[in-house]
């Protein structure tokens, strides 16, 4: 039942299979592994995939500056595994856009990390981290409509969705659902918002 524990530090996030934590330029090579798939550009809002390792060191810098000046909850990370430190992907919690500054949760796994439930220990994760800012009272998930693997863990994490967003990326409509922060408890009874929690007992999703 540890699957569920979440300890959040500075400038990290921390479940017993994840370590989020900010990117580094040694991550070049295995990220270009990442996001040099179509696939992931085409998920992460980019017009293409990045072309090389010099690239994607290039982009690993621009995220770094973006999360460490961007106010508490919000960042981007790298998803390490605890087991092996092998780099499964990215995760991010930031504003859709200027005009709706609502807070959009969203990772990105290579494919072998798919499938295991990963995704929603990162979702899980994220939720944490933006309910201890007092100030935060909902996060959301908005994908296109065809990301049925997000949308399918969307709803595991216990986000409904929201007609009264009308938001669109690259001219699609977004599929969006919405996490109040009193669904975190129902979801997970008994979890507190202070830096960790350990939900002994609670069944697994």
């Amino acid at each position: 039942m540890d699957d569920l524990h979440v300890t959040v530090e500075p400038g990290r996030i921390i479940t017993p299979n994840l370590v989020m934590r900010p990117w580094a330029v040694e991550d070049a090579r295995e990220a270009f592994e990442i996001y040099s798939s179509p696939s992931t550009a085409k998920a992460i809002g980019r017009r293409g995939p990045v072309r090389d390792v010099a690239e994607m060191r290039d982009l690993l810098g621009h995220w770094n500056r973006r999360s460490s000046q961007s106010p508490f909850p919000q960042g981007l990370w790298a998803v390490e595994a605890v087991e092996d430190g092998v780099l499964l992907g990215g995760a991010t919690l930031l504003p859709f856009s200027a005009r709706d500054p609502q807070l959009v949760m969203g990772w990105h796994l290579r494919p072998a990390a798919r499938g295991r439930g990963l995704a929603g220990q990162i979702g899980h994760a994220l939720a944490h981290q933006a309910f201890l800012a007092n100030d935060i009272e909902e996060i959301y998930v908005a994908v296109p409509a065809q990301n049925a693997g997000s949308l399918a863990v969307a709803r595991r994490l216990g986000m409904v969705a929201v007609d009264d967003c009308n938001w669109v990326h690259g001219g699609v409509r977004l599929e969006v659902l919405r996490m109040r922060r009193s669904d975190l408890h129902k979801i997970r009874p008994g979890i507190s918002l202070d830096n960790s929690y350990d939900p002994e007992g609670l069944v697994d999703w």
